[in-house]
């Protein structure tokens, strides 16, 4: 699971002392196509792992159909210029048009740490669904590790919304 380090409160301090804030475009991108997944994998896993049953390796596989397209989201905020010019959906046609990116402290965080988490539940399911792997599917412990990834990635998101969030004068 990603904790948060020393360098990283500071790049938090950082977020605050300069006000950095993320385009509402990219927080609806991020949530959408990164946070909404992040959901349907948590409730797949925990609809087996609640029940004491293994998770099957076409369930599992499905996972890393999500975590690819999530990889492939991250790479696409990170450089709007290999969006294709005939994008269909609106959002990453602004993002394009905009030239809109995350701030380099915020990416920084962002990409450290729920990339790293993805690249983990991959490596963790990767494991099962190897064809030569004789298993049946993820086992209860290993579906616990997701899980721990998972939330690791809710509970960063949700603090790097609250210190990018715009901050209205008083």
């Amino acid at each position: 699971m990603a904790n948060i380090v020393p360098r990283d409160e500071e790049l938090f301090k950082k977020i605050e002392q300069e006000h950095i804030q993320v385009p509402e475009v990219l927080w609806n991108v991020i949530y959408q196509y990164i946070g909404d997944p992040i959901v349907v994998i948590n409730l797949l896993v925990r609809s087996y792992a609640d029940g004491g049953e293994i998770l099957p390796k076409d369930e599992a596989k499905k996972i890393l159909d999500y975590t690819k397209r999530m990889l492939e989201i991250m790479e696409g905020l990170y450089h709007p210029e290999s969006i294709s010019v005939d994008e269909k959906d609106q959002l990453f046609k602004e993002i394009k048009a905009k030239d809109l990116k995350l701030d380099a402290v915020t990416d920084y965080l962002f990409r450290n740490y729920v990339r790293n988490a993805l690249y983990m539940i991959n490596l963790i399911v990767g494991d099962y669904v190897d064809p030569l792997d004789e298993r049946e599917g993820v086992s209860i412990k290993d579906a616990g590790k997701i899980l721990e990834h998972i939330r690791s990635i809710m509970h960063f998101m949700d603090r790097l919304r609250v210190a990018t969030a715009r901050k209205e004068a008083y």
